[in-house]
């Protein structure tokens, strides 16, 4: 990559190269302007965060920190000149190296991790919602292709990231780890099978909450519900103390022999005559997961329609949770499409709620301990260097991505 390429994409930054300074603007009302983008619910989280420092610096581009386990010693430029400026050290460069130097030791700590730290920034020639978005769908493009060498990812956010975006932290109290120690002991205390089964079902959600893509996050979490309602529904012993949250009160054999009846009679209606719809209709009505997980759910939720109306009525794009989970799991939704990928993000709590809520009514209805009495409250951290400055001096914090991010 030359120079000259180099020296025109900086000329539309904010920082220089691996640098992110405080946001520093001290005319009031562009202030106001540009936080005006923040409130806006029709753009997505990207898009927010791009107008934003957009309106607040001039800048003529979006820049963005990448996070990856591709060590790309060089500066390059991808596709629509989306440039990626390493904020680390090459091998040759460090040779010889002074190992006080911060950015030695910074450049270490990211070969330990397999964690490389990039500038990156993306050139926007006209402001509005369309230009916008396709850049932020391209930077998304040019990253992902990196996947077909091997395992290598990327990730990435906006270097200033609307601030509704902050993550909350919990703070425990003795109460509440006191009765996590006492469901763990109940769990403990159940055979294998049911053991596993319930262990399961936390994985799921716990793997949920460790990722970062709303489609991810969002079928972790009913994949969480549906593990453990199968399990109870025809895989729990007879003599399971789950098998008496069960909608459907037959043994396994008995089960097995009606879905087999079942099978069977529908076949010899229409296989002959429409293959196809039989094939449909024998998995539908027969073996059908929708079906089988409603009626699940409200026999074990009778007096408390929330988790029902929540997964099976249609809500926000016309589609339940259920539904959504039928288009992401079947590979319909636009991966790359930040708009999707925000619908989807603001489904993620509700779906999270309900299987916390599910998993939580099993251990208190099916083993008669209740799981927890004590509210946790999370708190929102939102980084001082959001924090909108009148003069370069107020800020005295790093400004080297590999500090601010390391």
């Amino acid at each position: 990559m030359t120079g000259r390429d180099l020296s025109s994409i900086l000329a539309r930054k904010y920082n220089a190269w691996c640098e992110r300074r405080a946001l520093v603007c001290a005319d009031e009302d562009r202030v106001r302007r540009a936080s005006a983008f923040l409130a806006r619910r029709d753009l997505a989280p990207y898009e927010r965060a791009a107008f934003y420092l957009h309106g607040l610096t001039g800048c003529e581009g979006l820049e963005f920190v990448a996070f990856s386990n591709a060590r790309l010693e060089n500066p390059i430029m991808l596709t629509n000149d989306i440039v990626l400026m390493p904020c680390f050290l090459s091998e040759s460069e460090m040779k010889g190296q002074n190992f006080q130097d911060p950015l030695v030791r910074r450049t270490m700590e990211m070969a330990r991790q397999n964690r490389f730290i990039y500038d990156g920034c993306i050139p926007i020639e006209t402001w509005d919602e369309e230009n916008v978005r396709k850049a932020i769908r391209s930077v998304d493009e040019a990253l992902s292709i990196f996947c077909l060498n091997g395992r290598v990812y990327f990730e990435w956010e906006p270097k200033y990231p609307a601030p509704d975006e902050s993550k909350s932290s919990y703070s425990y109290e003795d109460q509440h780890l006191q009765e996590l120690e006492g469901v763990a002991k109940v769990l403990d205390s159940l055979g294998e099978g049911d053991r596993v089964a319930l262990y399961r079902s936390l994985a799921w959600l716990s793997q949920s909450l460790r990722l970062s893509e709303p489609a991810a996050r969002f079928l972790f979490s009913i994949l969480a519900i549906e593990s453990l309602a199968r399990y109870i529904e025809e895989e729990a012993p007879d003599e399971s103390p789950l098998a008496v949250l069960r909608a459907d009160r037959l043994t396994r054999t008995e089960r097995r022999a009606r879905r087999e009846r079942c099978i069977s009679d529908i076949l010899s209606a229409w296989l002959q005559s429409d293959p196809t719809k039989a094939i449909d209709t024998a998995y539908s009505e027969c073996m059908g997961i929708k079906r089988r997980l409603k009626i699940h759910l409200e026999h074990l939720f009778t007096s408390d329609p929330e988790p029902i109306a929540l997964l099976f009525e249609q809500k926000g794009e016309g589609k339940s949770l259920y539904d959504l989970r039928h288009v992401i799991a079947h590979g319909t939704v636009d991966a790359l499409s930040e708009a999707q990928r925000d619908q989807i993000g603001q489904r993620v709590w509700d779906a999270e709620r309900v299987a916390r809520r599910y998993i939580s009514a099993v251990v208190n209805m099916a083993l008669g301990t209740e799981p927890f009495s004590k509210t946790m409250t999370g708190t929102m951290f939102i980084g001082v260097q959001n924090m909108v400055v009148s003069s370069e001096g107020m800020y005295r914090g790093p400004t080297h991505m590999a500090d601010v991010y390391s």
